[in-house]
């Protein structure tokens, strides 16, 4: 009964407790930053790659839909792949016309590159770099990994 009591009473070691159960909390808070700060990075480096990709397009505009060399750019520009990211990239041609109307890319001569008004058509083009980025930690209510996904748009006339 005694020894009851003085446990109520004696506060030797409580703070020792109170730490180690608020830095149990601290240290997961901690490792979730750093996993969402992570996750955010790799996605800095994926708009990177796209950005990088479109700039190569810019340059080297693609010609009868060879979008090889705007891929290997951005394979190139973009961080290496982890095992099972399930990286893809893809390149997109396509146009319309000044009133939102779609309009064929795939033709080439003077009467087909004009809309109905007598405009001319705007070719776009969009890069598209996407993978799944593996979570450091299996957290509650979220799944074990996030698809990241970045694009990159540019008129290219």
């Amino acid at each position: 009964m005694r020894l009851m009591q003085k446990f109520r009473t004696d506060q030797e070691g409580s703070i020792a407790v109170e730490t180690a159960a608020i830095m149990t909390v601290i240290a997961l808070i901690s490792i979730g930053v750093v996993d969402f700060g992570l996750a955010y990075a790799r996605n800095m480096q994926l708009a990177n790659a796209a950005r990088a990709g479109m700039q190569y397009a810019l340059v080297r505009k693609p010609v009868q839909g060879d979008y090889s060399g705007i891929i290997a750019a951005v394979e190139a520009a973009a961080p290496a792949a982890e095992d099972g990211s399930g990286r893809t990239v893809t390149a997109t041609l396509y146009c319309e016309c000044p009133d939102g109307t779609a309009s064929d890319c795939t033709t080439t001569s003077d009467t087909d590159i004009t809309c109905s008004d007598g405009t001319l058509r705007k070719a776009y083009l969009d890069v598209t770099i996407s993978e799944t980025y593996d979570l450091l930690l299996r957290y509650p209510a979220f799944s074990d990994s996030v698809n990241l996904s970045q694009t990159a748009t540019a008129r290219l006339n």
